[in-house]
């Protein structure tokens, strides 16, 4: 006999070889999809950008790329700078850049990858109380964000960062639940460092944290974002370019391409096709408002609805849903947004997805929706650049992202009434109101 058992030989993998193995299969599609382009309308690259980047660091250094360049992904510029040495250490060059720099430029964005596909089988079995689920449904959950095609076409196409943002941005929410608020507002830090988009995550990130860990909490972890602010951009404001940090942020925020919906199958999509209205335009029902200022404060009542439906009841599973109801609402209100923002919606909303599969109905079709739109941007053959920007297909995926948004909003807004009455005790209970209820509850003198 060689003591072998049936129980032995369906033992499953152990779950960091399960992890490992999909990892290794991840990028192995990665590495085969990474000599492809994506090309946006004129038949330009971000990653040709990216390049220019990198060699305005090799020839000036990195603390002036500010100043020669209109870099706007500040802490970014740092990753650009240590490719650039490897780049430099090989001997590469800038004139003629070869397959070397255009593969070199997107070996972040696997990095980023790999981290997506970890942090997601952490959360994932952060939700599961079942220990013989766990293990299923957290791998499960990685499989998805290892090859959701949107994902996939991102980092190894298109040479961009949304998976490492994304990461960070799950990974915040993760260290919060679970009471570690100084690097869960580190990971943030870098998020906004990277691009400033994510702040629309700060409520949710507030109410968690102030849950979990109180003010003392909240502090620590603001505290901790400083610190991360103060290393990454510190070397700038001490060469001088404070006013250019500041001016990255600000082009980023206000770039509007004088369009509506930049390419964003979102809810100005419908008014920038028909009305071809600009974001300084005014609104014709609200003659006093503009359309960015419509968006604007439709993205803060947003921001409410998401606080007040974490704040009725607080944990993890809320936290992801009201964090992917924000990164929903990016893609959806702001204006001149980009396709790659509802990325982040994806991210937070799949290891609640791969729990409750009622999600589905919602994570799904904006899947598609999502590929569809990031691929008739910018598609991989530079023949297809801008041909189907219009196409009739586009109106009914808008309609389905305004359908989903809507009813994800609802659901969110209903969630959020049962903060209402903790909300007025809270203020009941809070001076100066409390001080009047007492003077009312005190009996009057005898006479």
């Amino acid at each position: 006999m060689d003591g072998s058992s049936p129980a032995a030989s369906t033992r499953p993998w152990p779950a960091w070889l399960a992890l490992a193995l999909l990892v290794a299969a991840a990028l192995a599609v990665r590495v085969a999809l990474m000599p492809l382009h994506a090309y946006l309308p004129g038949v330009a690259m971000d990653e040709r950008i990216f390049m220019s980047w990198m060699q305005t660091i090799h020839e000036h250094g990195v603390l002036n790329v500010l100043n020669r360049t209109e870099s706007s992904y500040v802490a970014y510029d740092w990753v650009l700078w240590a490719l650039a040495l490897v780049y430099g250490w090989a001997g590469g060059s800038y004139d003629q850049p070869g397959q070397a720099l255009h593969l070199l430029v997107k070996t972040p964005s696997l990095v980023g990858d790999v981290l997506l596909i970890i942090v997601t089988w952490h959360a994932t079995s952060a939700l599961v109380r079942d220990e013989r689920q766990r293990h299923r449904l957290a791998l499960t959950a990685a499989a998805v964000i290892a090859f959701q095609p949107a994902v996939l076409y991102d980092g190894a196409v298109w040479a961009q960062t949304d998976a490492m943002i994304s990461a960070a941005m799950l990974a915040a929410l993760l260290l919060a639940a679970r009471g570690r608020p100084g690097a869960a507002w580190a990971a943030w830090a870098l998020t906004i460092l990277v691009k400033p988009q994510p702040v629309l995550l700060l409520p949710v990130l507030l109410v968690l944290t102030l849950h979990t860990s109180g003010l003392r909490g909240a502090a620590r972890g603001i505290a901790a974002a400083a610190t991360v602010t103060a290393v990454v951009v510190g070397p700038w404001m001490l060469h001088g370019d404070a006013h250019r940090v500041t001016a990255s942020y600000g082009a980023m925020m206000g770039l509007t391409y004088g369009r509506l919906s930049a390419s964003a199958w979102n809810t100005w999509w419908f008014a920038d096709r028909f009305g071809h209205a600009s974001p300084a335009d005014h609104v014709a029902m609200l003659p006093f408002v503009t359309y960015r200022a419509l968006g604007t404060l439709l993205t803060l009542g947003a921001g409410v609805i998401a606080a007040g439906y974490l704040y009725a009841r607080t944990d993890l599973r809320r936290a992801l849903i009201a964090g992917a109801y924000m990164a929903f609402a990016l893609y959806m209100l702001p204006m001149s947004m980009h396709e790659r923002y509802m990325l982040p919606f994806l991210v937070l909303l799949l290891p609640v997805a791969a729990v409750e599969r009622r999600w589905l109905w919602l994570y799904a079709p904006a899947s598609a929706t999502l590929f569809l739109n990031m691929y008739v941007i910018a598609p991989s053959v530079s023949s297809w650049s801008g041909r189907w920007v219009d196409a009739p297909f586009v109106w009914g995926a808008a309609g389905l992202n305004l359908t989903m948004f809507c009813a994800f909003t609802a659901i969110i807004a209903s969630g959020a009434r049962g903060a209402l009455p903790q909300l007025q005790l809270y203020l009941r209970n809070s001076y100066p109101a409390s001080r009047f209820g007492r003077a009312r509850a005190r009996p009057a003198a005898v006479v």
